[in-house]
C-alpha cells in the first residue's frame, strides 16, 4: 500500500504518460547547460575522468529507481510527476552515511552495489549538467544540495567529506529541538530559492519535529525552450480521451510537419523532443489505449533501451497537450516497497552520519512541478530526507510487587513533614 499522497493538479490534462528523460546521458554526452543563479551549494565541477567514468553507474541507477517508482506511484491512474535524479541524489546522500543492512537495502532501491560509484558518477552528471553555454537561448538548470544538521550534534568526519566534495553540501546548524517549525520553514525557504519557488512547502507543518536530528536536501530547476518550439496561434482545443473514461477537450499545440525522432511498434508510439542549444530532450512516450497500467508493469531498464533505440527521424505531423502538473508526496512507503523498510526503523544503522545516537529517516518528501507549452518546459523538483534518534531501548525493568505487609509514609514533599503513617498487614 503506497503512502497518502497530496496531490496538487493544475493540470490542463491528465496525459496517458510522460517519460520525461532530462538526465539520462551516457558517457559520451555533454550538457552545455547555464548555471543559474542562487548562491548555496552546489556540486563542485568533477576533477577526474575516473568520475566521468562513473556516469554510466548513476544513470543505470536513475533509471532503475525511476520505473520503480512509476510502477508504485501511477498505480492510482492520476497524474504523477517526480524527479527520479532528485531522489537519487537525496538517497545517494543519506546512502554515503548508511551501515549494515540499511545501506545494503538504500543500494538495492538504487540498483548498485557499488554506492561510491553513484555519488561520484552523480557529481560528473551535475558537472556536465551545468556546464556553463555561451549560447543565447541556452536552458538554465540549476542543482542545489543542503545538509541541516542540530546544533551540538557531532558528524562523522569522512560523511562531512563526501557531503561536501561530491554534493557540495556543508553542514548548516538549525535549532530542530527548540524550534523545530522555525528551522522547516528555512529548509523551505532554501528549496523554494532553489527552485523559483515552484516548490515553497516540501516539508508540510509537523514534518520536521524537535526530535529531527538532521535533514538532508536536494534541489532541480530547469528552464528550456524546444529546438523547435510550437506556434502559439495554432494552439487549439481538442478531445483528450482520460484514462478514467470521460473525454475532455483541453488545448493541443500544433507542429505541421516537423522531423523528430519516432517509433510506432505494436503497443505504443513514442517521440523525442529536443530542447534549443543543448542536448536535454523530452521522451513522449503513448501505449495504445486502454493499456497504460500493463505498459508501465512491463517496463524495465532494458525495455525502454530497446524503446529508445527504436527512434528514428521522420516527418510528423505532432499535435501535444499543453500541460502544468505539480505533485508532492511522502515516499516512506514507497520506498520501503521497492526494498529498503530498514532504514525507517530502529533497527537503521547510520553510524556513518553520527556516532553519537542511533538514527533512522523518519521522512523522505518530494515535491515536483512540471509546465510544458508552446515555447519549452519549465521543471522543479525538490526532496528532503529527515532523520531522528530511533526509540531508546528502556532499561530492565526491576520488579517490584507489595504482597506482603509494608508500611506508608504520606509525606510533604516540599516541608519533609509526615502527615500519615500506616502498616498495612492485611490489605484485605
Amino acid at each position: 500500500m503506497i503512502a497518502a499522497r497530496r496531490l496538487r493538479t493544475s493540470a490542463i490534462v491528465a496525459l496517458a504518460t510522460i517519460f520525461a528523460v532530462l538526465a539520462g546521458c551516457g558517457t559520451g554526452a555533454t550538457r552545455p547547460v547555464a548555471r543559474s543563479s542562487g548562491g548555496a551549494a552546489t556540486r563542485p565541477v568533477a576533477r577526474s575522468s575516473g568520475e566521468a567514468a562513473e556516469i554510466p553507474v548513476a544513470v543505470h541507477a536513475g533509471e532503475g529507481l525511476a520505473i520503480g517508482l512509476l510502477q508504485r506511484l501511477g498505480e492510482d491512474d492520476g497524474n504523477v510527476v517526480f524527479s527520479p535524479y532528485s531522489i537519487e541524489t537525496a538517497l545517494s546522500m543519506v546512502d554515503s552515511g548508511a551501515a549494515g543492512s540499511a545501506a545494503a537495502e538504500i543500494d538495492h532501491v538504487l540498483h548498485t552495489t557499488r554506492p561510491v560509484a553513484v555519488a561520484t558518477g552523480l557529481a560528473a552528471i551535475d558537472a556536465r549538467l551545468t556546464a556553463v553555454s555561451g549560447a543565447p537561448d541556452s536552458p538554465r538548470l540549476h542543482l542545489a544540495n543542503s545538509l541541516w544538521v542540530q546544533t551540538g550534534l557531532p558528524l562523522e568526519r569522512p560523511f562531512t567529506s563526501t557531503l561536501a566534495s561530491l554534493f557540495g553540501a556543508a553542514p548548516q546548524l538549525v535549532d530542530f529541538k527548540g524550534a523545530p517549525d522555525s528551522a522547516r520553514q528555512t529548509i523551505n525557504s532554501w528549496v523554494a530559492a532553489h527552485t523559483a519557488h515552484l516548490i515553497t512547502n516540501l516539508f508540510p507543518a509537523g514534518t520536521i519535529t524537535a526530535q529531527t536530528a538532521a535533514v538532508l536536501a536536494n534541489a532541480i530547476y530547469l528552464s528550456a525552450h524546444w529546438a523547435d518550439p510550437f506556434i502559439r496561434g495554432q494552439t487549439a482545443p481538442a478531445p483528450f480521451y482520460t484514462a478514467a473514461g470521460p473525454t475532455v477537450q483541453v488545448p493541443f499545440m500544433t507542429q505541421t510537419p516537423v522531423v523528430v525522432s519516432y517509433a510506432r511498434r505494436g503497443t505504443y508510439q513514442a517521440i523525442d523532443l529536443p530542447y534549443l542549444h543543448s542536448t536535454l530532450s523530452m521522451l513522449l512516450v503513448m501505449p495504445t489505449p486502454g493499456t497504460l497500467p500493463n505498459f508501465e508493469r512491463r517496463l524495465s531498464t532494458e525495455s525502454l533501451a530497446r524503446l529508445e533505440r527504436g527512434l528514428s527521424p521522420v516527418r510528423v505531423d505532432l499535435h501535444v497537450p499543453r500541460f502544468h502538473l505539480s505533485f508532492d508526496t511522502e515516499l516512506n512507503s514507497v520506498l520501503s516497497e521497492l526494498g529498503m523498510p530498514v532504514a525507517f526503523t530502529d533497527d537503521a544503522d547510520f553510524s556513518g552520519i553520527t556516532t553519537h545516537k542511533r538514527l533512522k529517516i523518519s521522512a523522505v518528501e518530494h515535491a515536483a512541478d512540471l509546465r510544458v507549452d508552446e515555447q519549452g518546459t519549465v521543471a522543479a523538483a525538490a526532496t528532503g530526507i529527515a532523520i531522528e534518534p530511533t526509540a531508546i531501548a528502556p532499561e530492565p525493568a526491576t520488579r517490584f510487587t507489595l504482597d506482603h505487609p509494608f508500611l506508608v509514609f504520606l509525606r510533604d514533599d516540599a516541608t519533609g513533614a509526615v502527615l500519615f503513617v500506616a502498616q498495612v498487614s492485611d490489605p484485605a
